[in-house]
């Protein structure tokens, strides 16, 4: 019971933070009652910087560095190809269709870094192998997610229906599949997984974007379209970290939130589905 207790209200607490910093709704309430105004965008930017520190540091830890040199310089390179994300997201000005070849060499070393994790992951036992890998892993996700399109003045909340999106995709195939769950989706790689788990993922996460493009006409791109990308690349996403992990032998990556392990097993599916929607973002923008 106290288990239980622990895990709902961390993932509560989890839940409440992303809601206060991809929103105006801490602004707006800071505004009311304190006549002081806080730059929503400022909320999110911490909240995505704090979430790379913290995924940075438990890459670090898991993919069992042999160089303490290595480890450091891990933490320098990412930080510096995160910052030469920084000044477009700051200054409003996204020219995606100006800057689409720069983008497309970063999706491009993304989809290799990924290939080379279900692929050719015995490579990676190398410290150089492994900074190469956690250099595109986390610094090219996170910075992507600093350039998505949307309005600053007021914060439009795409991050969020990113997240929340995320998590209908998680909570229903996990429900779903404790309940129905009967063939195995990757025994190898997760054998809690099931087919029919995914199928209920898939679904109830179409169903949601269905809503949010009705509901929600401030969003910029089409999220009928942004939660099929999501449907099917979240549960890949949550692979990917499993095979990660079962690589260097590691249950979980941390312990940052009770009951619910570290902050990687909380961000797998947002950090390899980040780079999709904005390839779609970006498609629609040159086309």
């Amino acid at each position: 019971m106290k288990t239980i207790f622990v895990r709902s209200l961390s993932g509560l607490v989890y839940v409440l933070l992303i809601f206060l910093c991809t929103t105006n709704f801490l602004s707006d309430i800071v505004y009311v009652y304190f006549d002081h105004k806080i730059n929503s965008y400022h909320l999110l930017y911490a909240l995505l910087t704090l979430f790379l520190i913290g995924s940075s540091y438990e890459t670090v830890k898991l993919l069992k560095y042999t160089n303490l040199i290595y480890k450091i310089l891990t933490f320098i390179l990412i930080g510096i190809v995160y910052y030469t994300f920084t000044q477009n997201f700051f200054n409003g000005s996204f020219s995606l269709k100006l800057l689409y070849w720069r983008y497309i060499l970063v999706l491009v070393l993304f989809v290799l870094c990924i290939l080379t994790l279900f692929y050719f992951s015995d490579e990676l036992y190398t410290d150089s192998a492994k900074l190469i890998f956690a250099i595109a892993y986390l610094s090219l996700p996170f910075g992507l997610s600093l350039s998505i399109p949307r309005s600053n003045n007021p914060l439009t909340p795409e991050i969020f229906y990113i997240f929340l999106l995320l998590w209908i995709s998680d909570s229903f195939a996990y429900l779903i599949g404790s309940k129905f769950g009967k063939k195995k989706l990757a025994p190898h790689i997760s054998p809690n997984k099931s087919v029919e788990g995914l199928i209920g993922g898939i679904v109830s996460t179409l169903i949601a974007g269905l809503i949010i493009e009705y509901y929600e006409p401030r969003l910029r791109g089409n999220w009928i379209v942004i939660s099929i990308i999501i449907a099917i690349l979240a549960p890949i996403g949550d692979l990917a970290e499993s095979k990660l992990k079962r690589k260097f032998n590691v249950k979980d990556s941390g312990n940052l939130i009770p009951g619910h392990g570290g902050l990687l097993d909380r961000l797998d599916s947002f950090i390899f589905c980040i780079p999709a929607v904005f390839a779609y973002y970006l498609l629609s923008t040159i086309v």
